[in-house]
């Protein structure tokens, strides 16, 4: 594996959201909140310095409509609005991420975890080892032979079997069980009174979504029922859950090439933001990248 040519793609949105809220606040010395980018660069120069990816793009959510708010009025009508604090940082983490010569890819009417998905798969078929970094369990959907995802909160590295050992499913059934236990988040409305442990029990029987409601019969009556009541609104469940892997993102995975740093302009934003001990880290990846070693998390 460690001849293979790694592709990293990160959950922009979902780990920066993510570092807002659980990260203390910090301000720059203008006074503007920094936390979430401080967080954000953190994380992607641990990522440097551990995996050294030739390749490497963040893909974020553009604000507006997706194609699902099309097949479904009410997706994510109950998600708060991005907070202010959280909204002024985003234009200085894209500055920074694209003078350290990192891609940054976002598409309208798509998520992010559409345009990930269809690099992801993209680049499996190109020879790329693809590792997704995101804290989002959704993407577990996408998990197969040459495509892992790494949470970046947690430090875990998964692959097919790390998925079946902490779901209890495999990452194929993932859209199946997304469908029946619904996410309050993207409101999404599962089947009632079926939880994770119910779904995964009978994922693990009848091996789908198909392969349970061809057995209806066979279950308790009051799950029976509560199936049957949300019969219409499963194959939708399905369409909003499953990521899309044939987006036209306009390029690929070969574009990804990690540029050289422009040091100097960084050294400058930090010094802007406040940030006096992350050019050091920087520094280190610059480092491991001059002697062109490739690290492998395998």
């Amino acid at each position: 594996m460690e001849n293979r040519k790694k592709l990293v793609l990160i959950d922009g949105s979902s780990y920066f959201y993510r570092a807002f809220y659980a990260l203390p606040p910090l301000t720059s010395p203008s006074g503007m909140p920094t936390g979430a980018i401080y967080g954000f660069i953190r994380m992607v120069s641990k990522l440097m310095n551990e995996l050294n990816p030739e390749y490497i793009a963040v893909a974020f959510d553009l604000p507006g409509k997706t194609f699902r708010h099309d097949e479904y009025k009410e997706y994510k009508a109950t998600r708060k609005e991005t907070p202010d604090e959280l909204k002024v940082q985003i234009p200085h983490l894209k500055e920074i991420l694209k003078l350290w010569g990192i891609k940054i890819i976002e598409m309208p009417g798509y998520e992010a975890d559409d345009i990930i998905a269809t690099l992801a798969k993209k680049g499996k078929e190109e020879g790329f080892e693809v590792i997704i970094v995101t804290p989002d369990k959704d993407m577990m959907q996408l998990v197969e032979d040459g495509i892992y995802i790494l949470n970046p909160v947690t430090e875990e590295l998964y692959d097919r079997e790390k998925v079946k050992e902490k779901y209890g499913i495999y990452p194929e059934q993932f859209v199946d069980y997304l469908a029946i236990v619904g996410d309050t988040v993207d409101n999404i409305i599962g089947v009632k009174g079926v939880g994770p442990k119910t779904a995964e029990k009978l994922l693990n029987q009848y091996g789908s979504l198909e392969g349970i409601l061809k057995h209806l019969d066979e279950l308790k009556p009051r799950i029976k029922e509560a199936f049957e009541e949300a019969m219409d609104r499963l194959e939708q469940n399905r369409f909003l859950v499953k990521l899309k892997t044939d987006v036209d993102v306009g390029l690929s995975p070969q574009m990804l090439k990690k540029e050289k740093a422009d040091l100097l302009r960084l050294k400058e934003k930090f010094q802007e933001l406040g940030f006096k001990t992350l050019l050091k880290e920087i520094g280190k990846g610059k480092k491991v990248e001059e002697k062109g070693q490739q690290k492998s998390l395998f």
